[in-house]
């Protein structure tokens, strides 16, 4: 794993209590797509956040960020990208990265800001050219945490392989779209979940819940994948 000094490029509110980051290491980086890195707070002290971008050319970092005072364990990290303009990170960390070889149909499912992970997965499946069938689902507690959620539309009227199917939990008059639990949106679309490959980011106990109920469905653990999974 390596452990680079990176420069803050980028750090704006995407909307009330989300943060996108953008960091440009000073040495090249490698990391596969999903994969996470840790933000070194402290030698015992270093702190996950997915990757929202697939390796590129300028070689930048991207994040999403949840962070609100009462969240501390990330809204210090921000504090310090603000007052340094710069941070230290590890990378690559995680085993739930995209398994290009695959020829299964792939169902991504985010909670929250674990969108990052799935975004940076889908990104570099619609690079490649999608050759298969591939379903996004995105639950948020409320619609304007669907920070992406134009990103996502233009990407779904591009490519007609790819679904997206944003979830929000508490809605307000004028939603018309999906409601209640992203993994239970899921459940009701697919009769079968065998044969399909499954990214799962977000909260461990959404993780949890949404790994029993999809084996209700016939999911293969060896095709379930999710970092959450590597804890829990």
């Amino acid at each position: 794993m390596q452990k680079v000094t990176c420069s803050v490029e980028a750090l704006e509110e995407m909307a009330d209590t989300l943060w996108y980051v953008r960091l440009k290491p000073v040495q090249a980086v490698d990391f596969q797509p999903g994969q996470y890195l840790l933000v070194v707070m402290a030698d015992d002290d270093k702190r996950p956040f997915s990757i929202a971008n697939m390796p590129n050319e300028e070689g930048t970092l991207e994040l999403h960020i949840g962070a609100s005072p009462d969240n501390s364990y990330a809204m210090q990290v921000l504090t310090r990208m603000q007052e340094l303009g710069q941070i230290e990170v590890q990378l690559p960390a995680g085993k739930a990265y995209l398994r290009a070889e695959s020829r299964h149909p792939v169902i991504l499912m985010a909670g929250g800001t674990g969108f990052a992970y799935t975004r940076s997965i889908l990104q570099r499946m619609l690079a490649e050219g999608l050759h298969k069938p591939v379903f996004l689902y995105w639950g948020v507690r409320f619609e304007d945490h669907l920070y992406a959620d134009e990103e996502m539309k233009t990407w779904a009227a591009e490519h007609k392989e790819l679904t997206y199917v944003p979830v929000v939990q508490n809605t307000g008059d004028h939603w018309q779209g999906r409601t209640g639990l992203v993994h239970e949106a899921i459940m009701d679309d697919f009769p079968s979940l065998t044969g399909y490959d499954i990214y799962v980011a977000g909260r461990f106990e959404m993780a949890g819940v949404a790994r029993e109920a999809f084996k209700e469905k016939g999911v293969e653990a060896e095709r379930l994948f999710g970092d959450a999974y590597e804890f829990i």
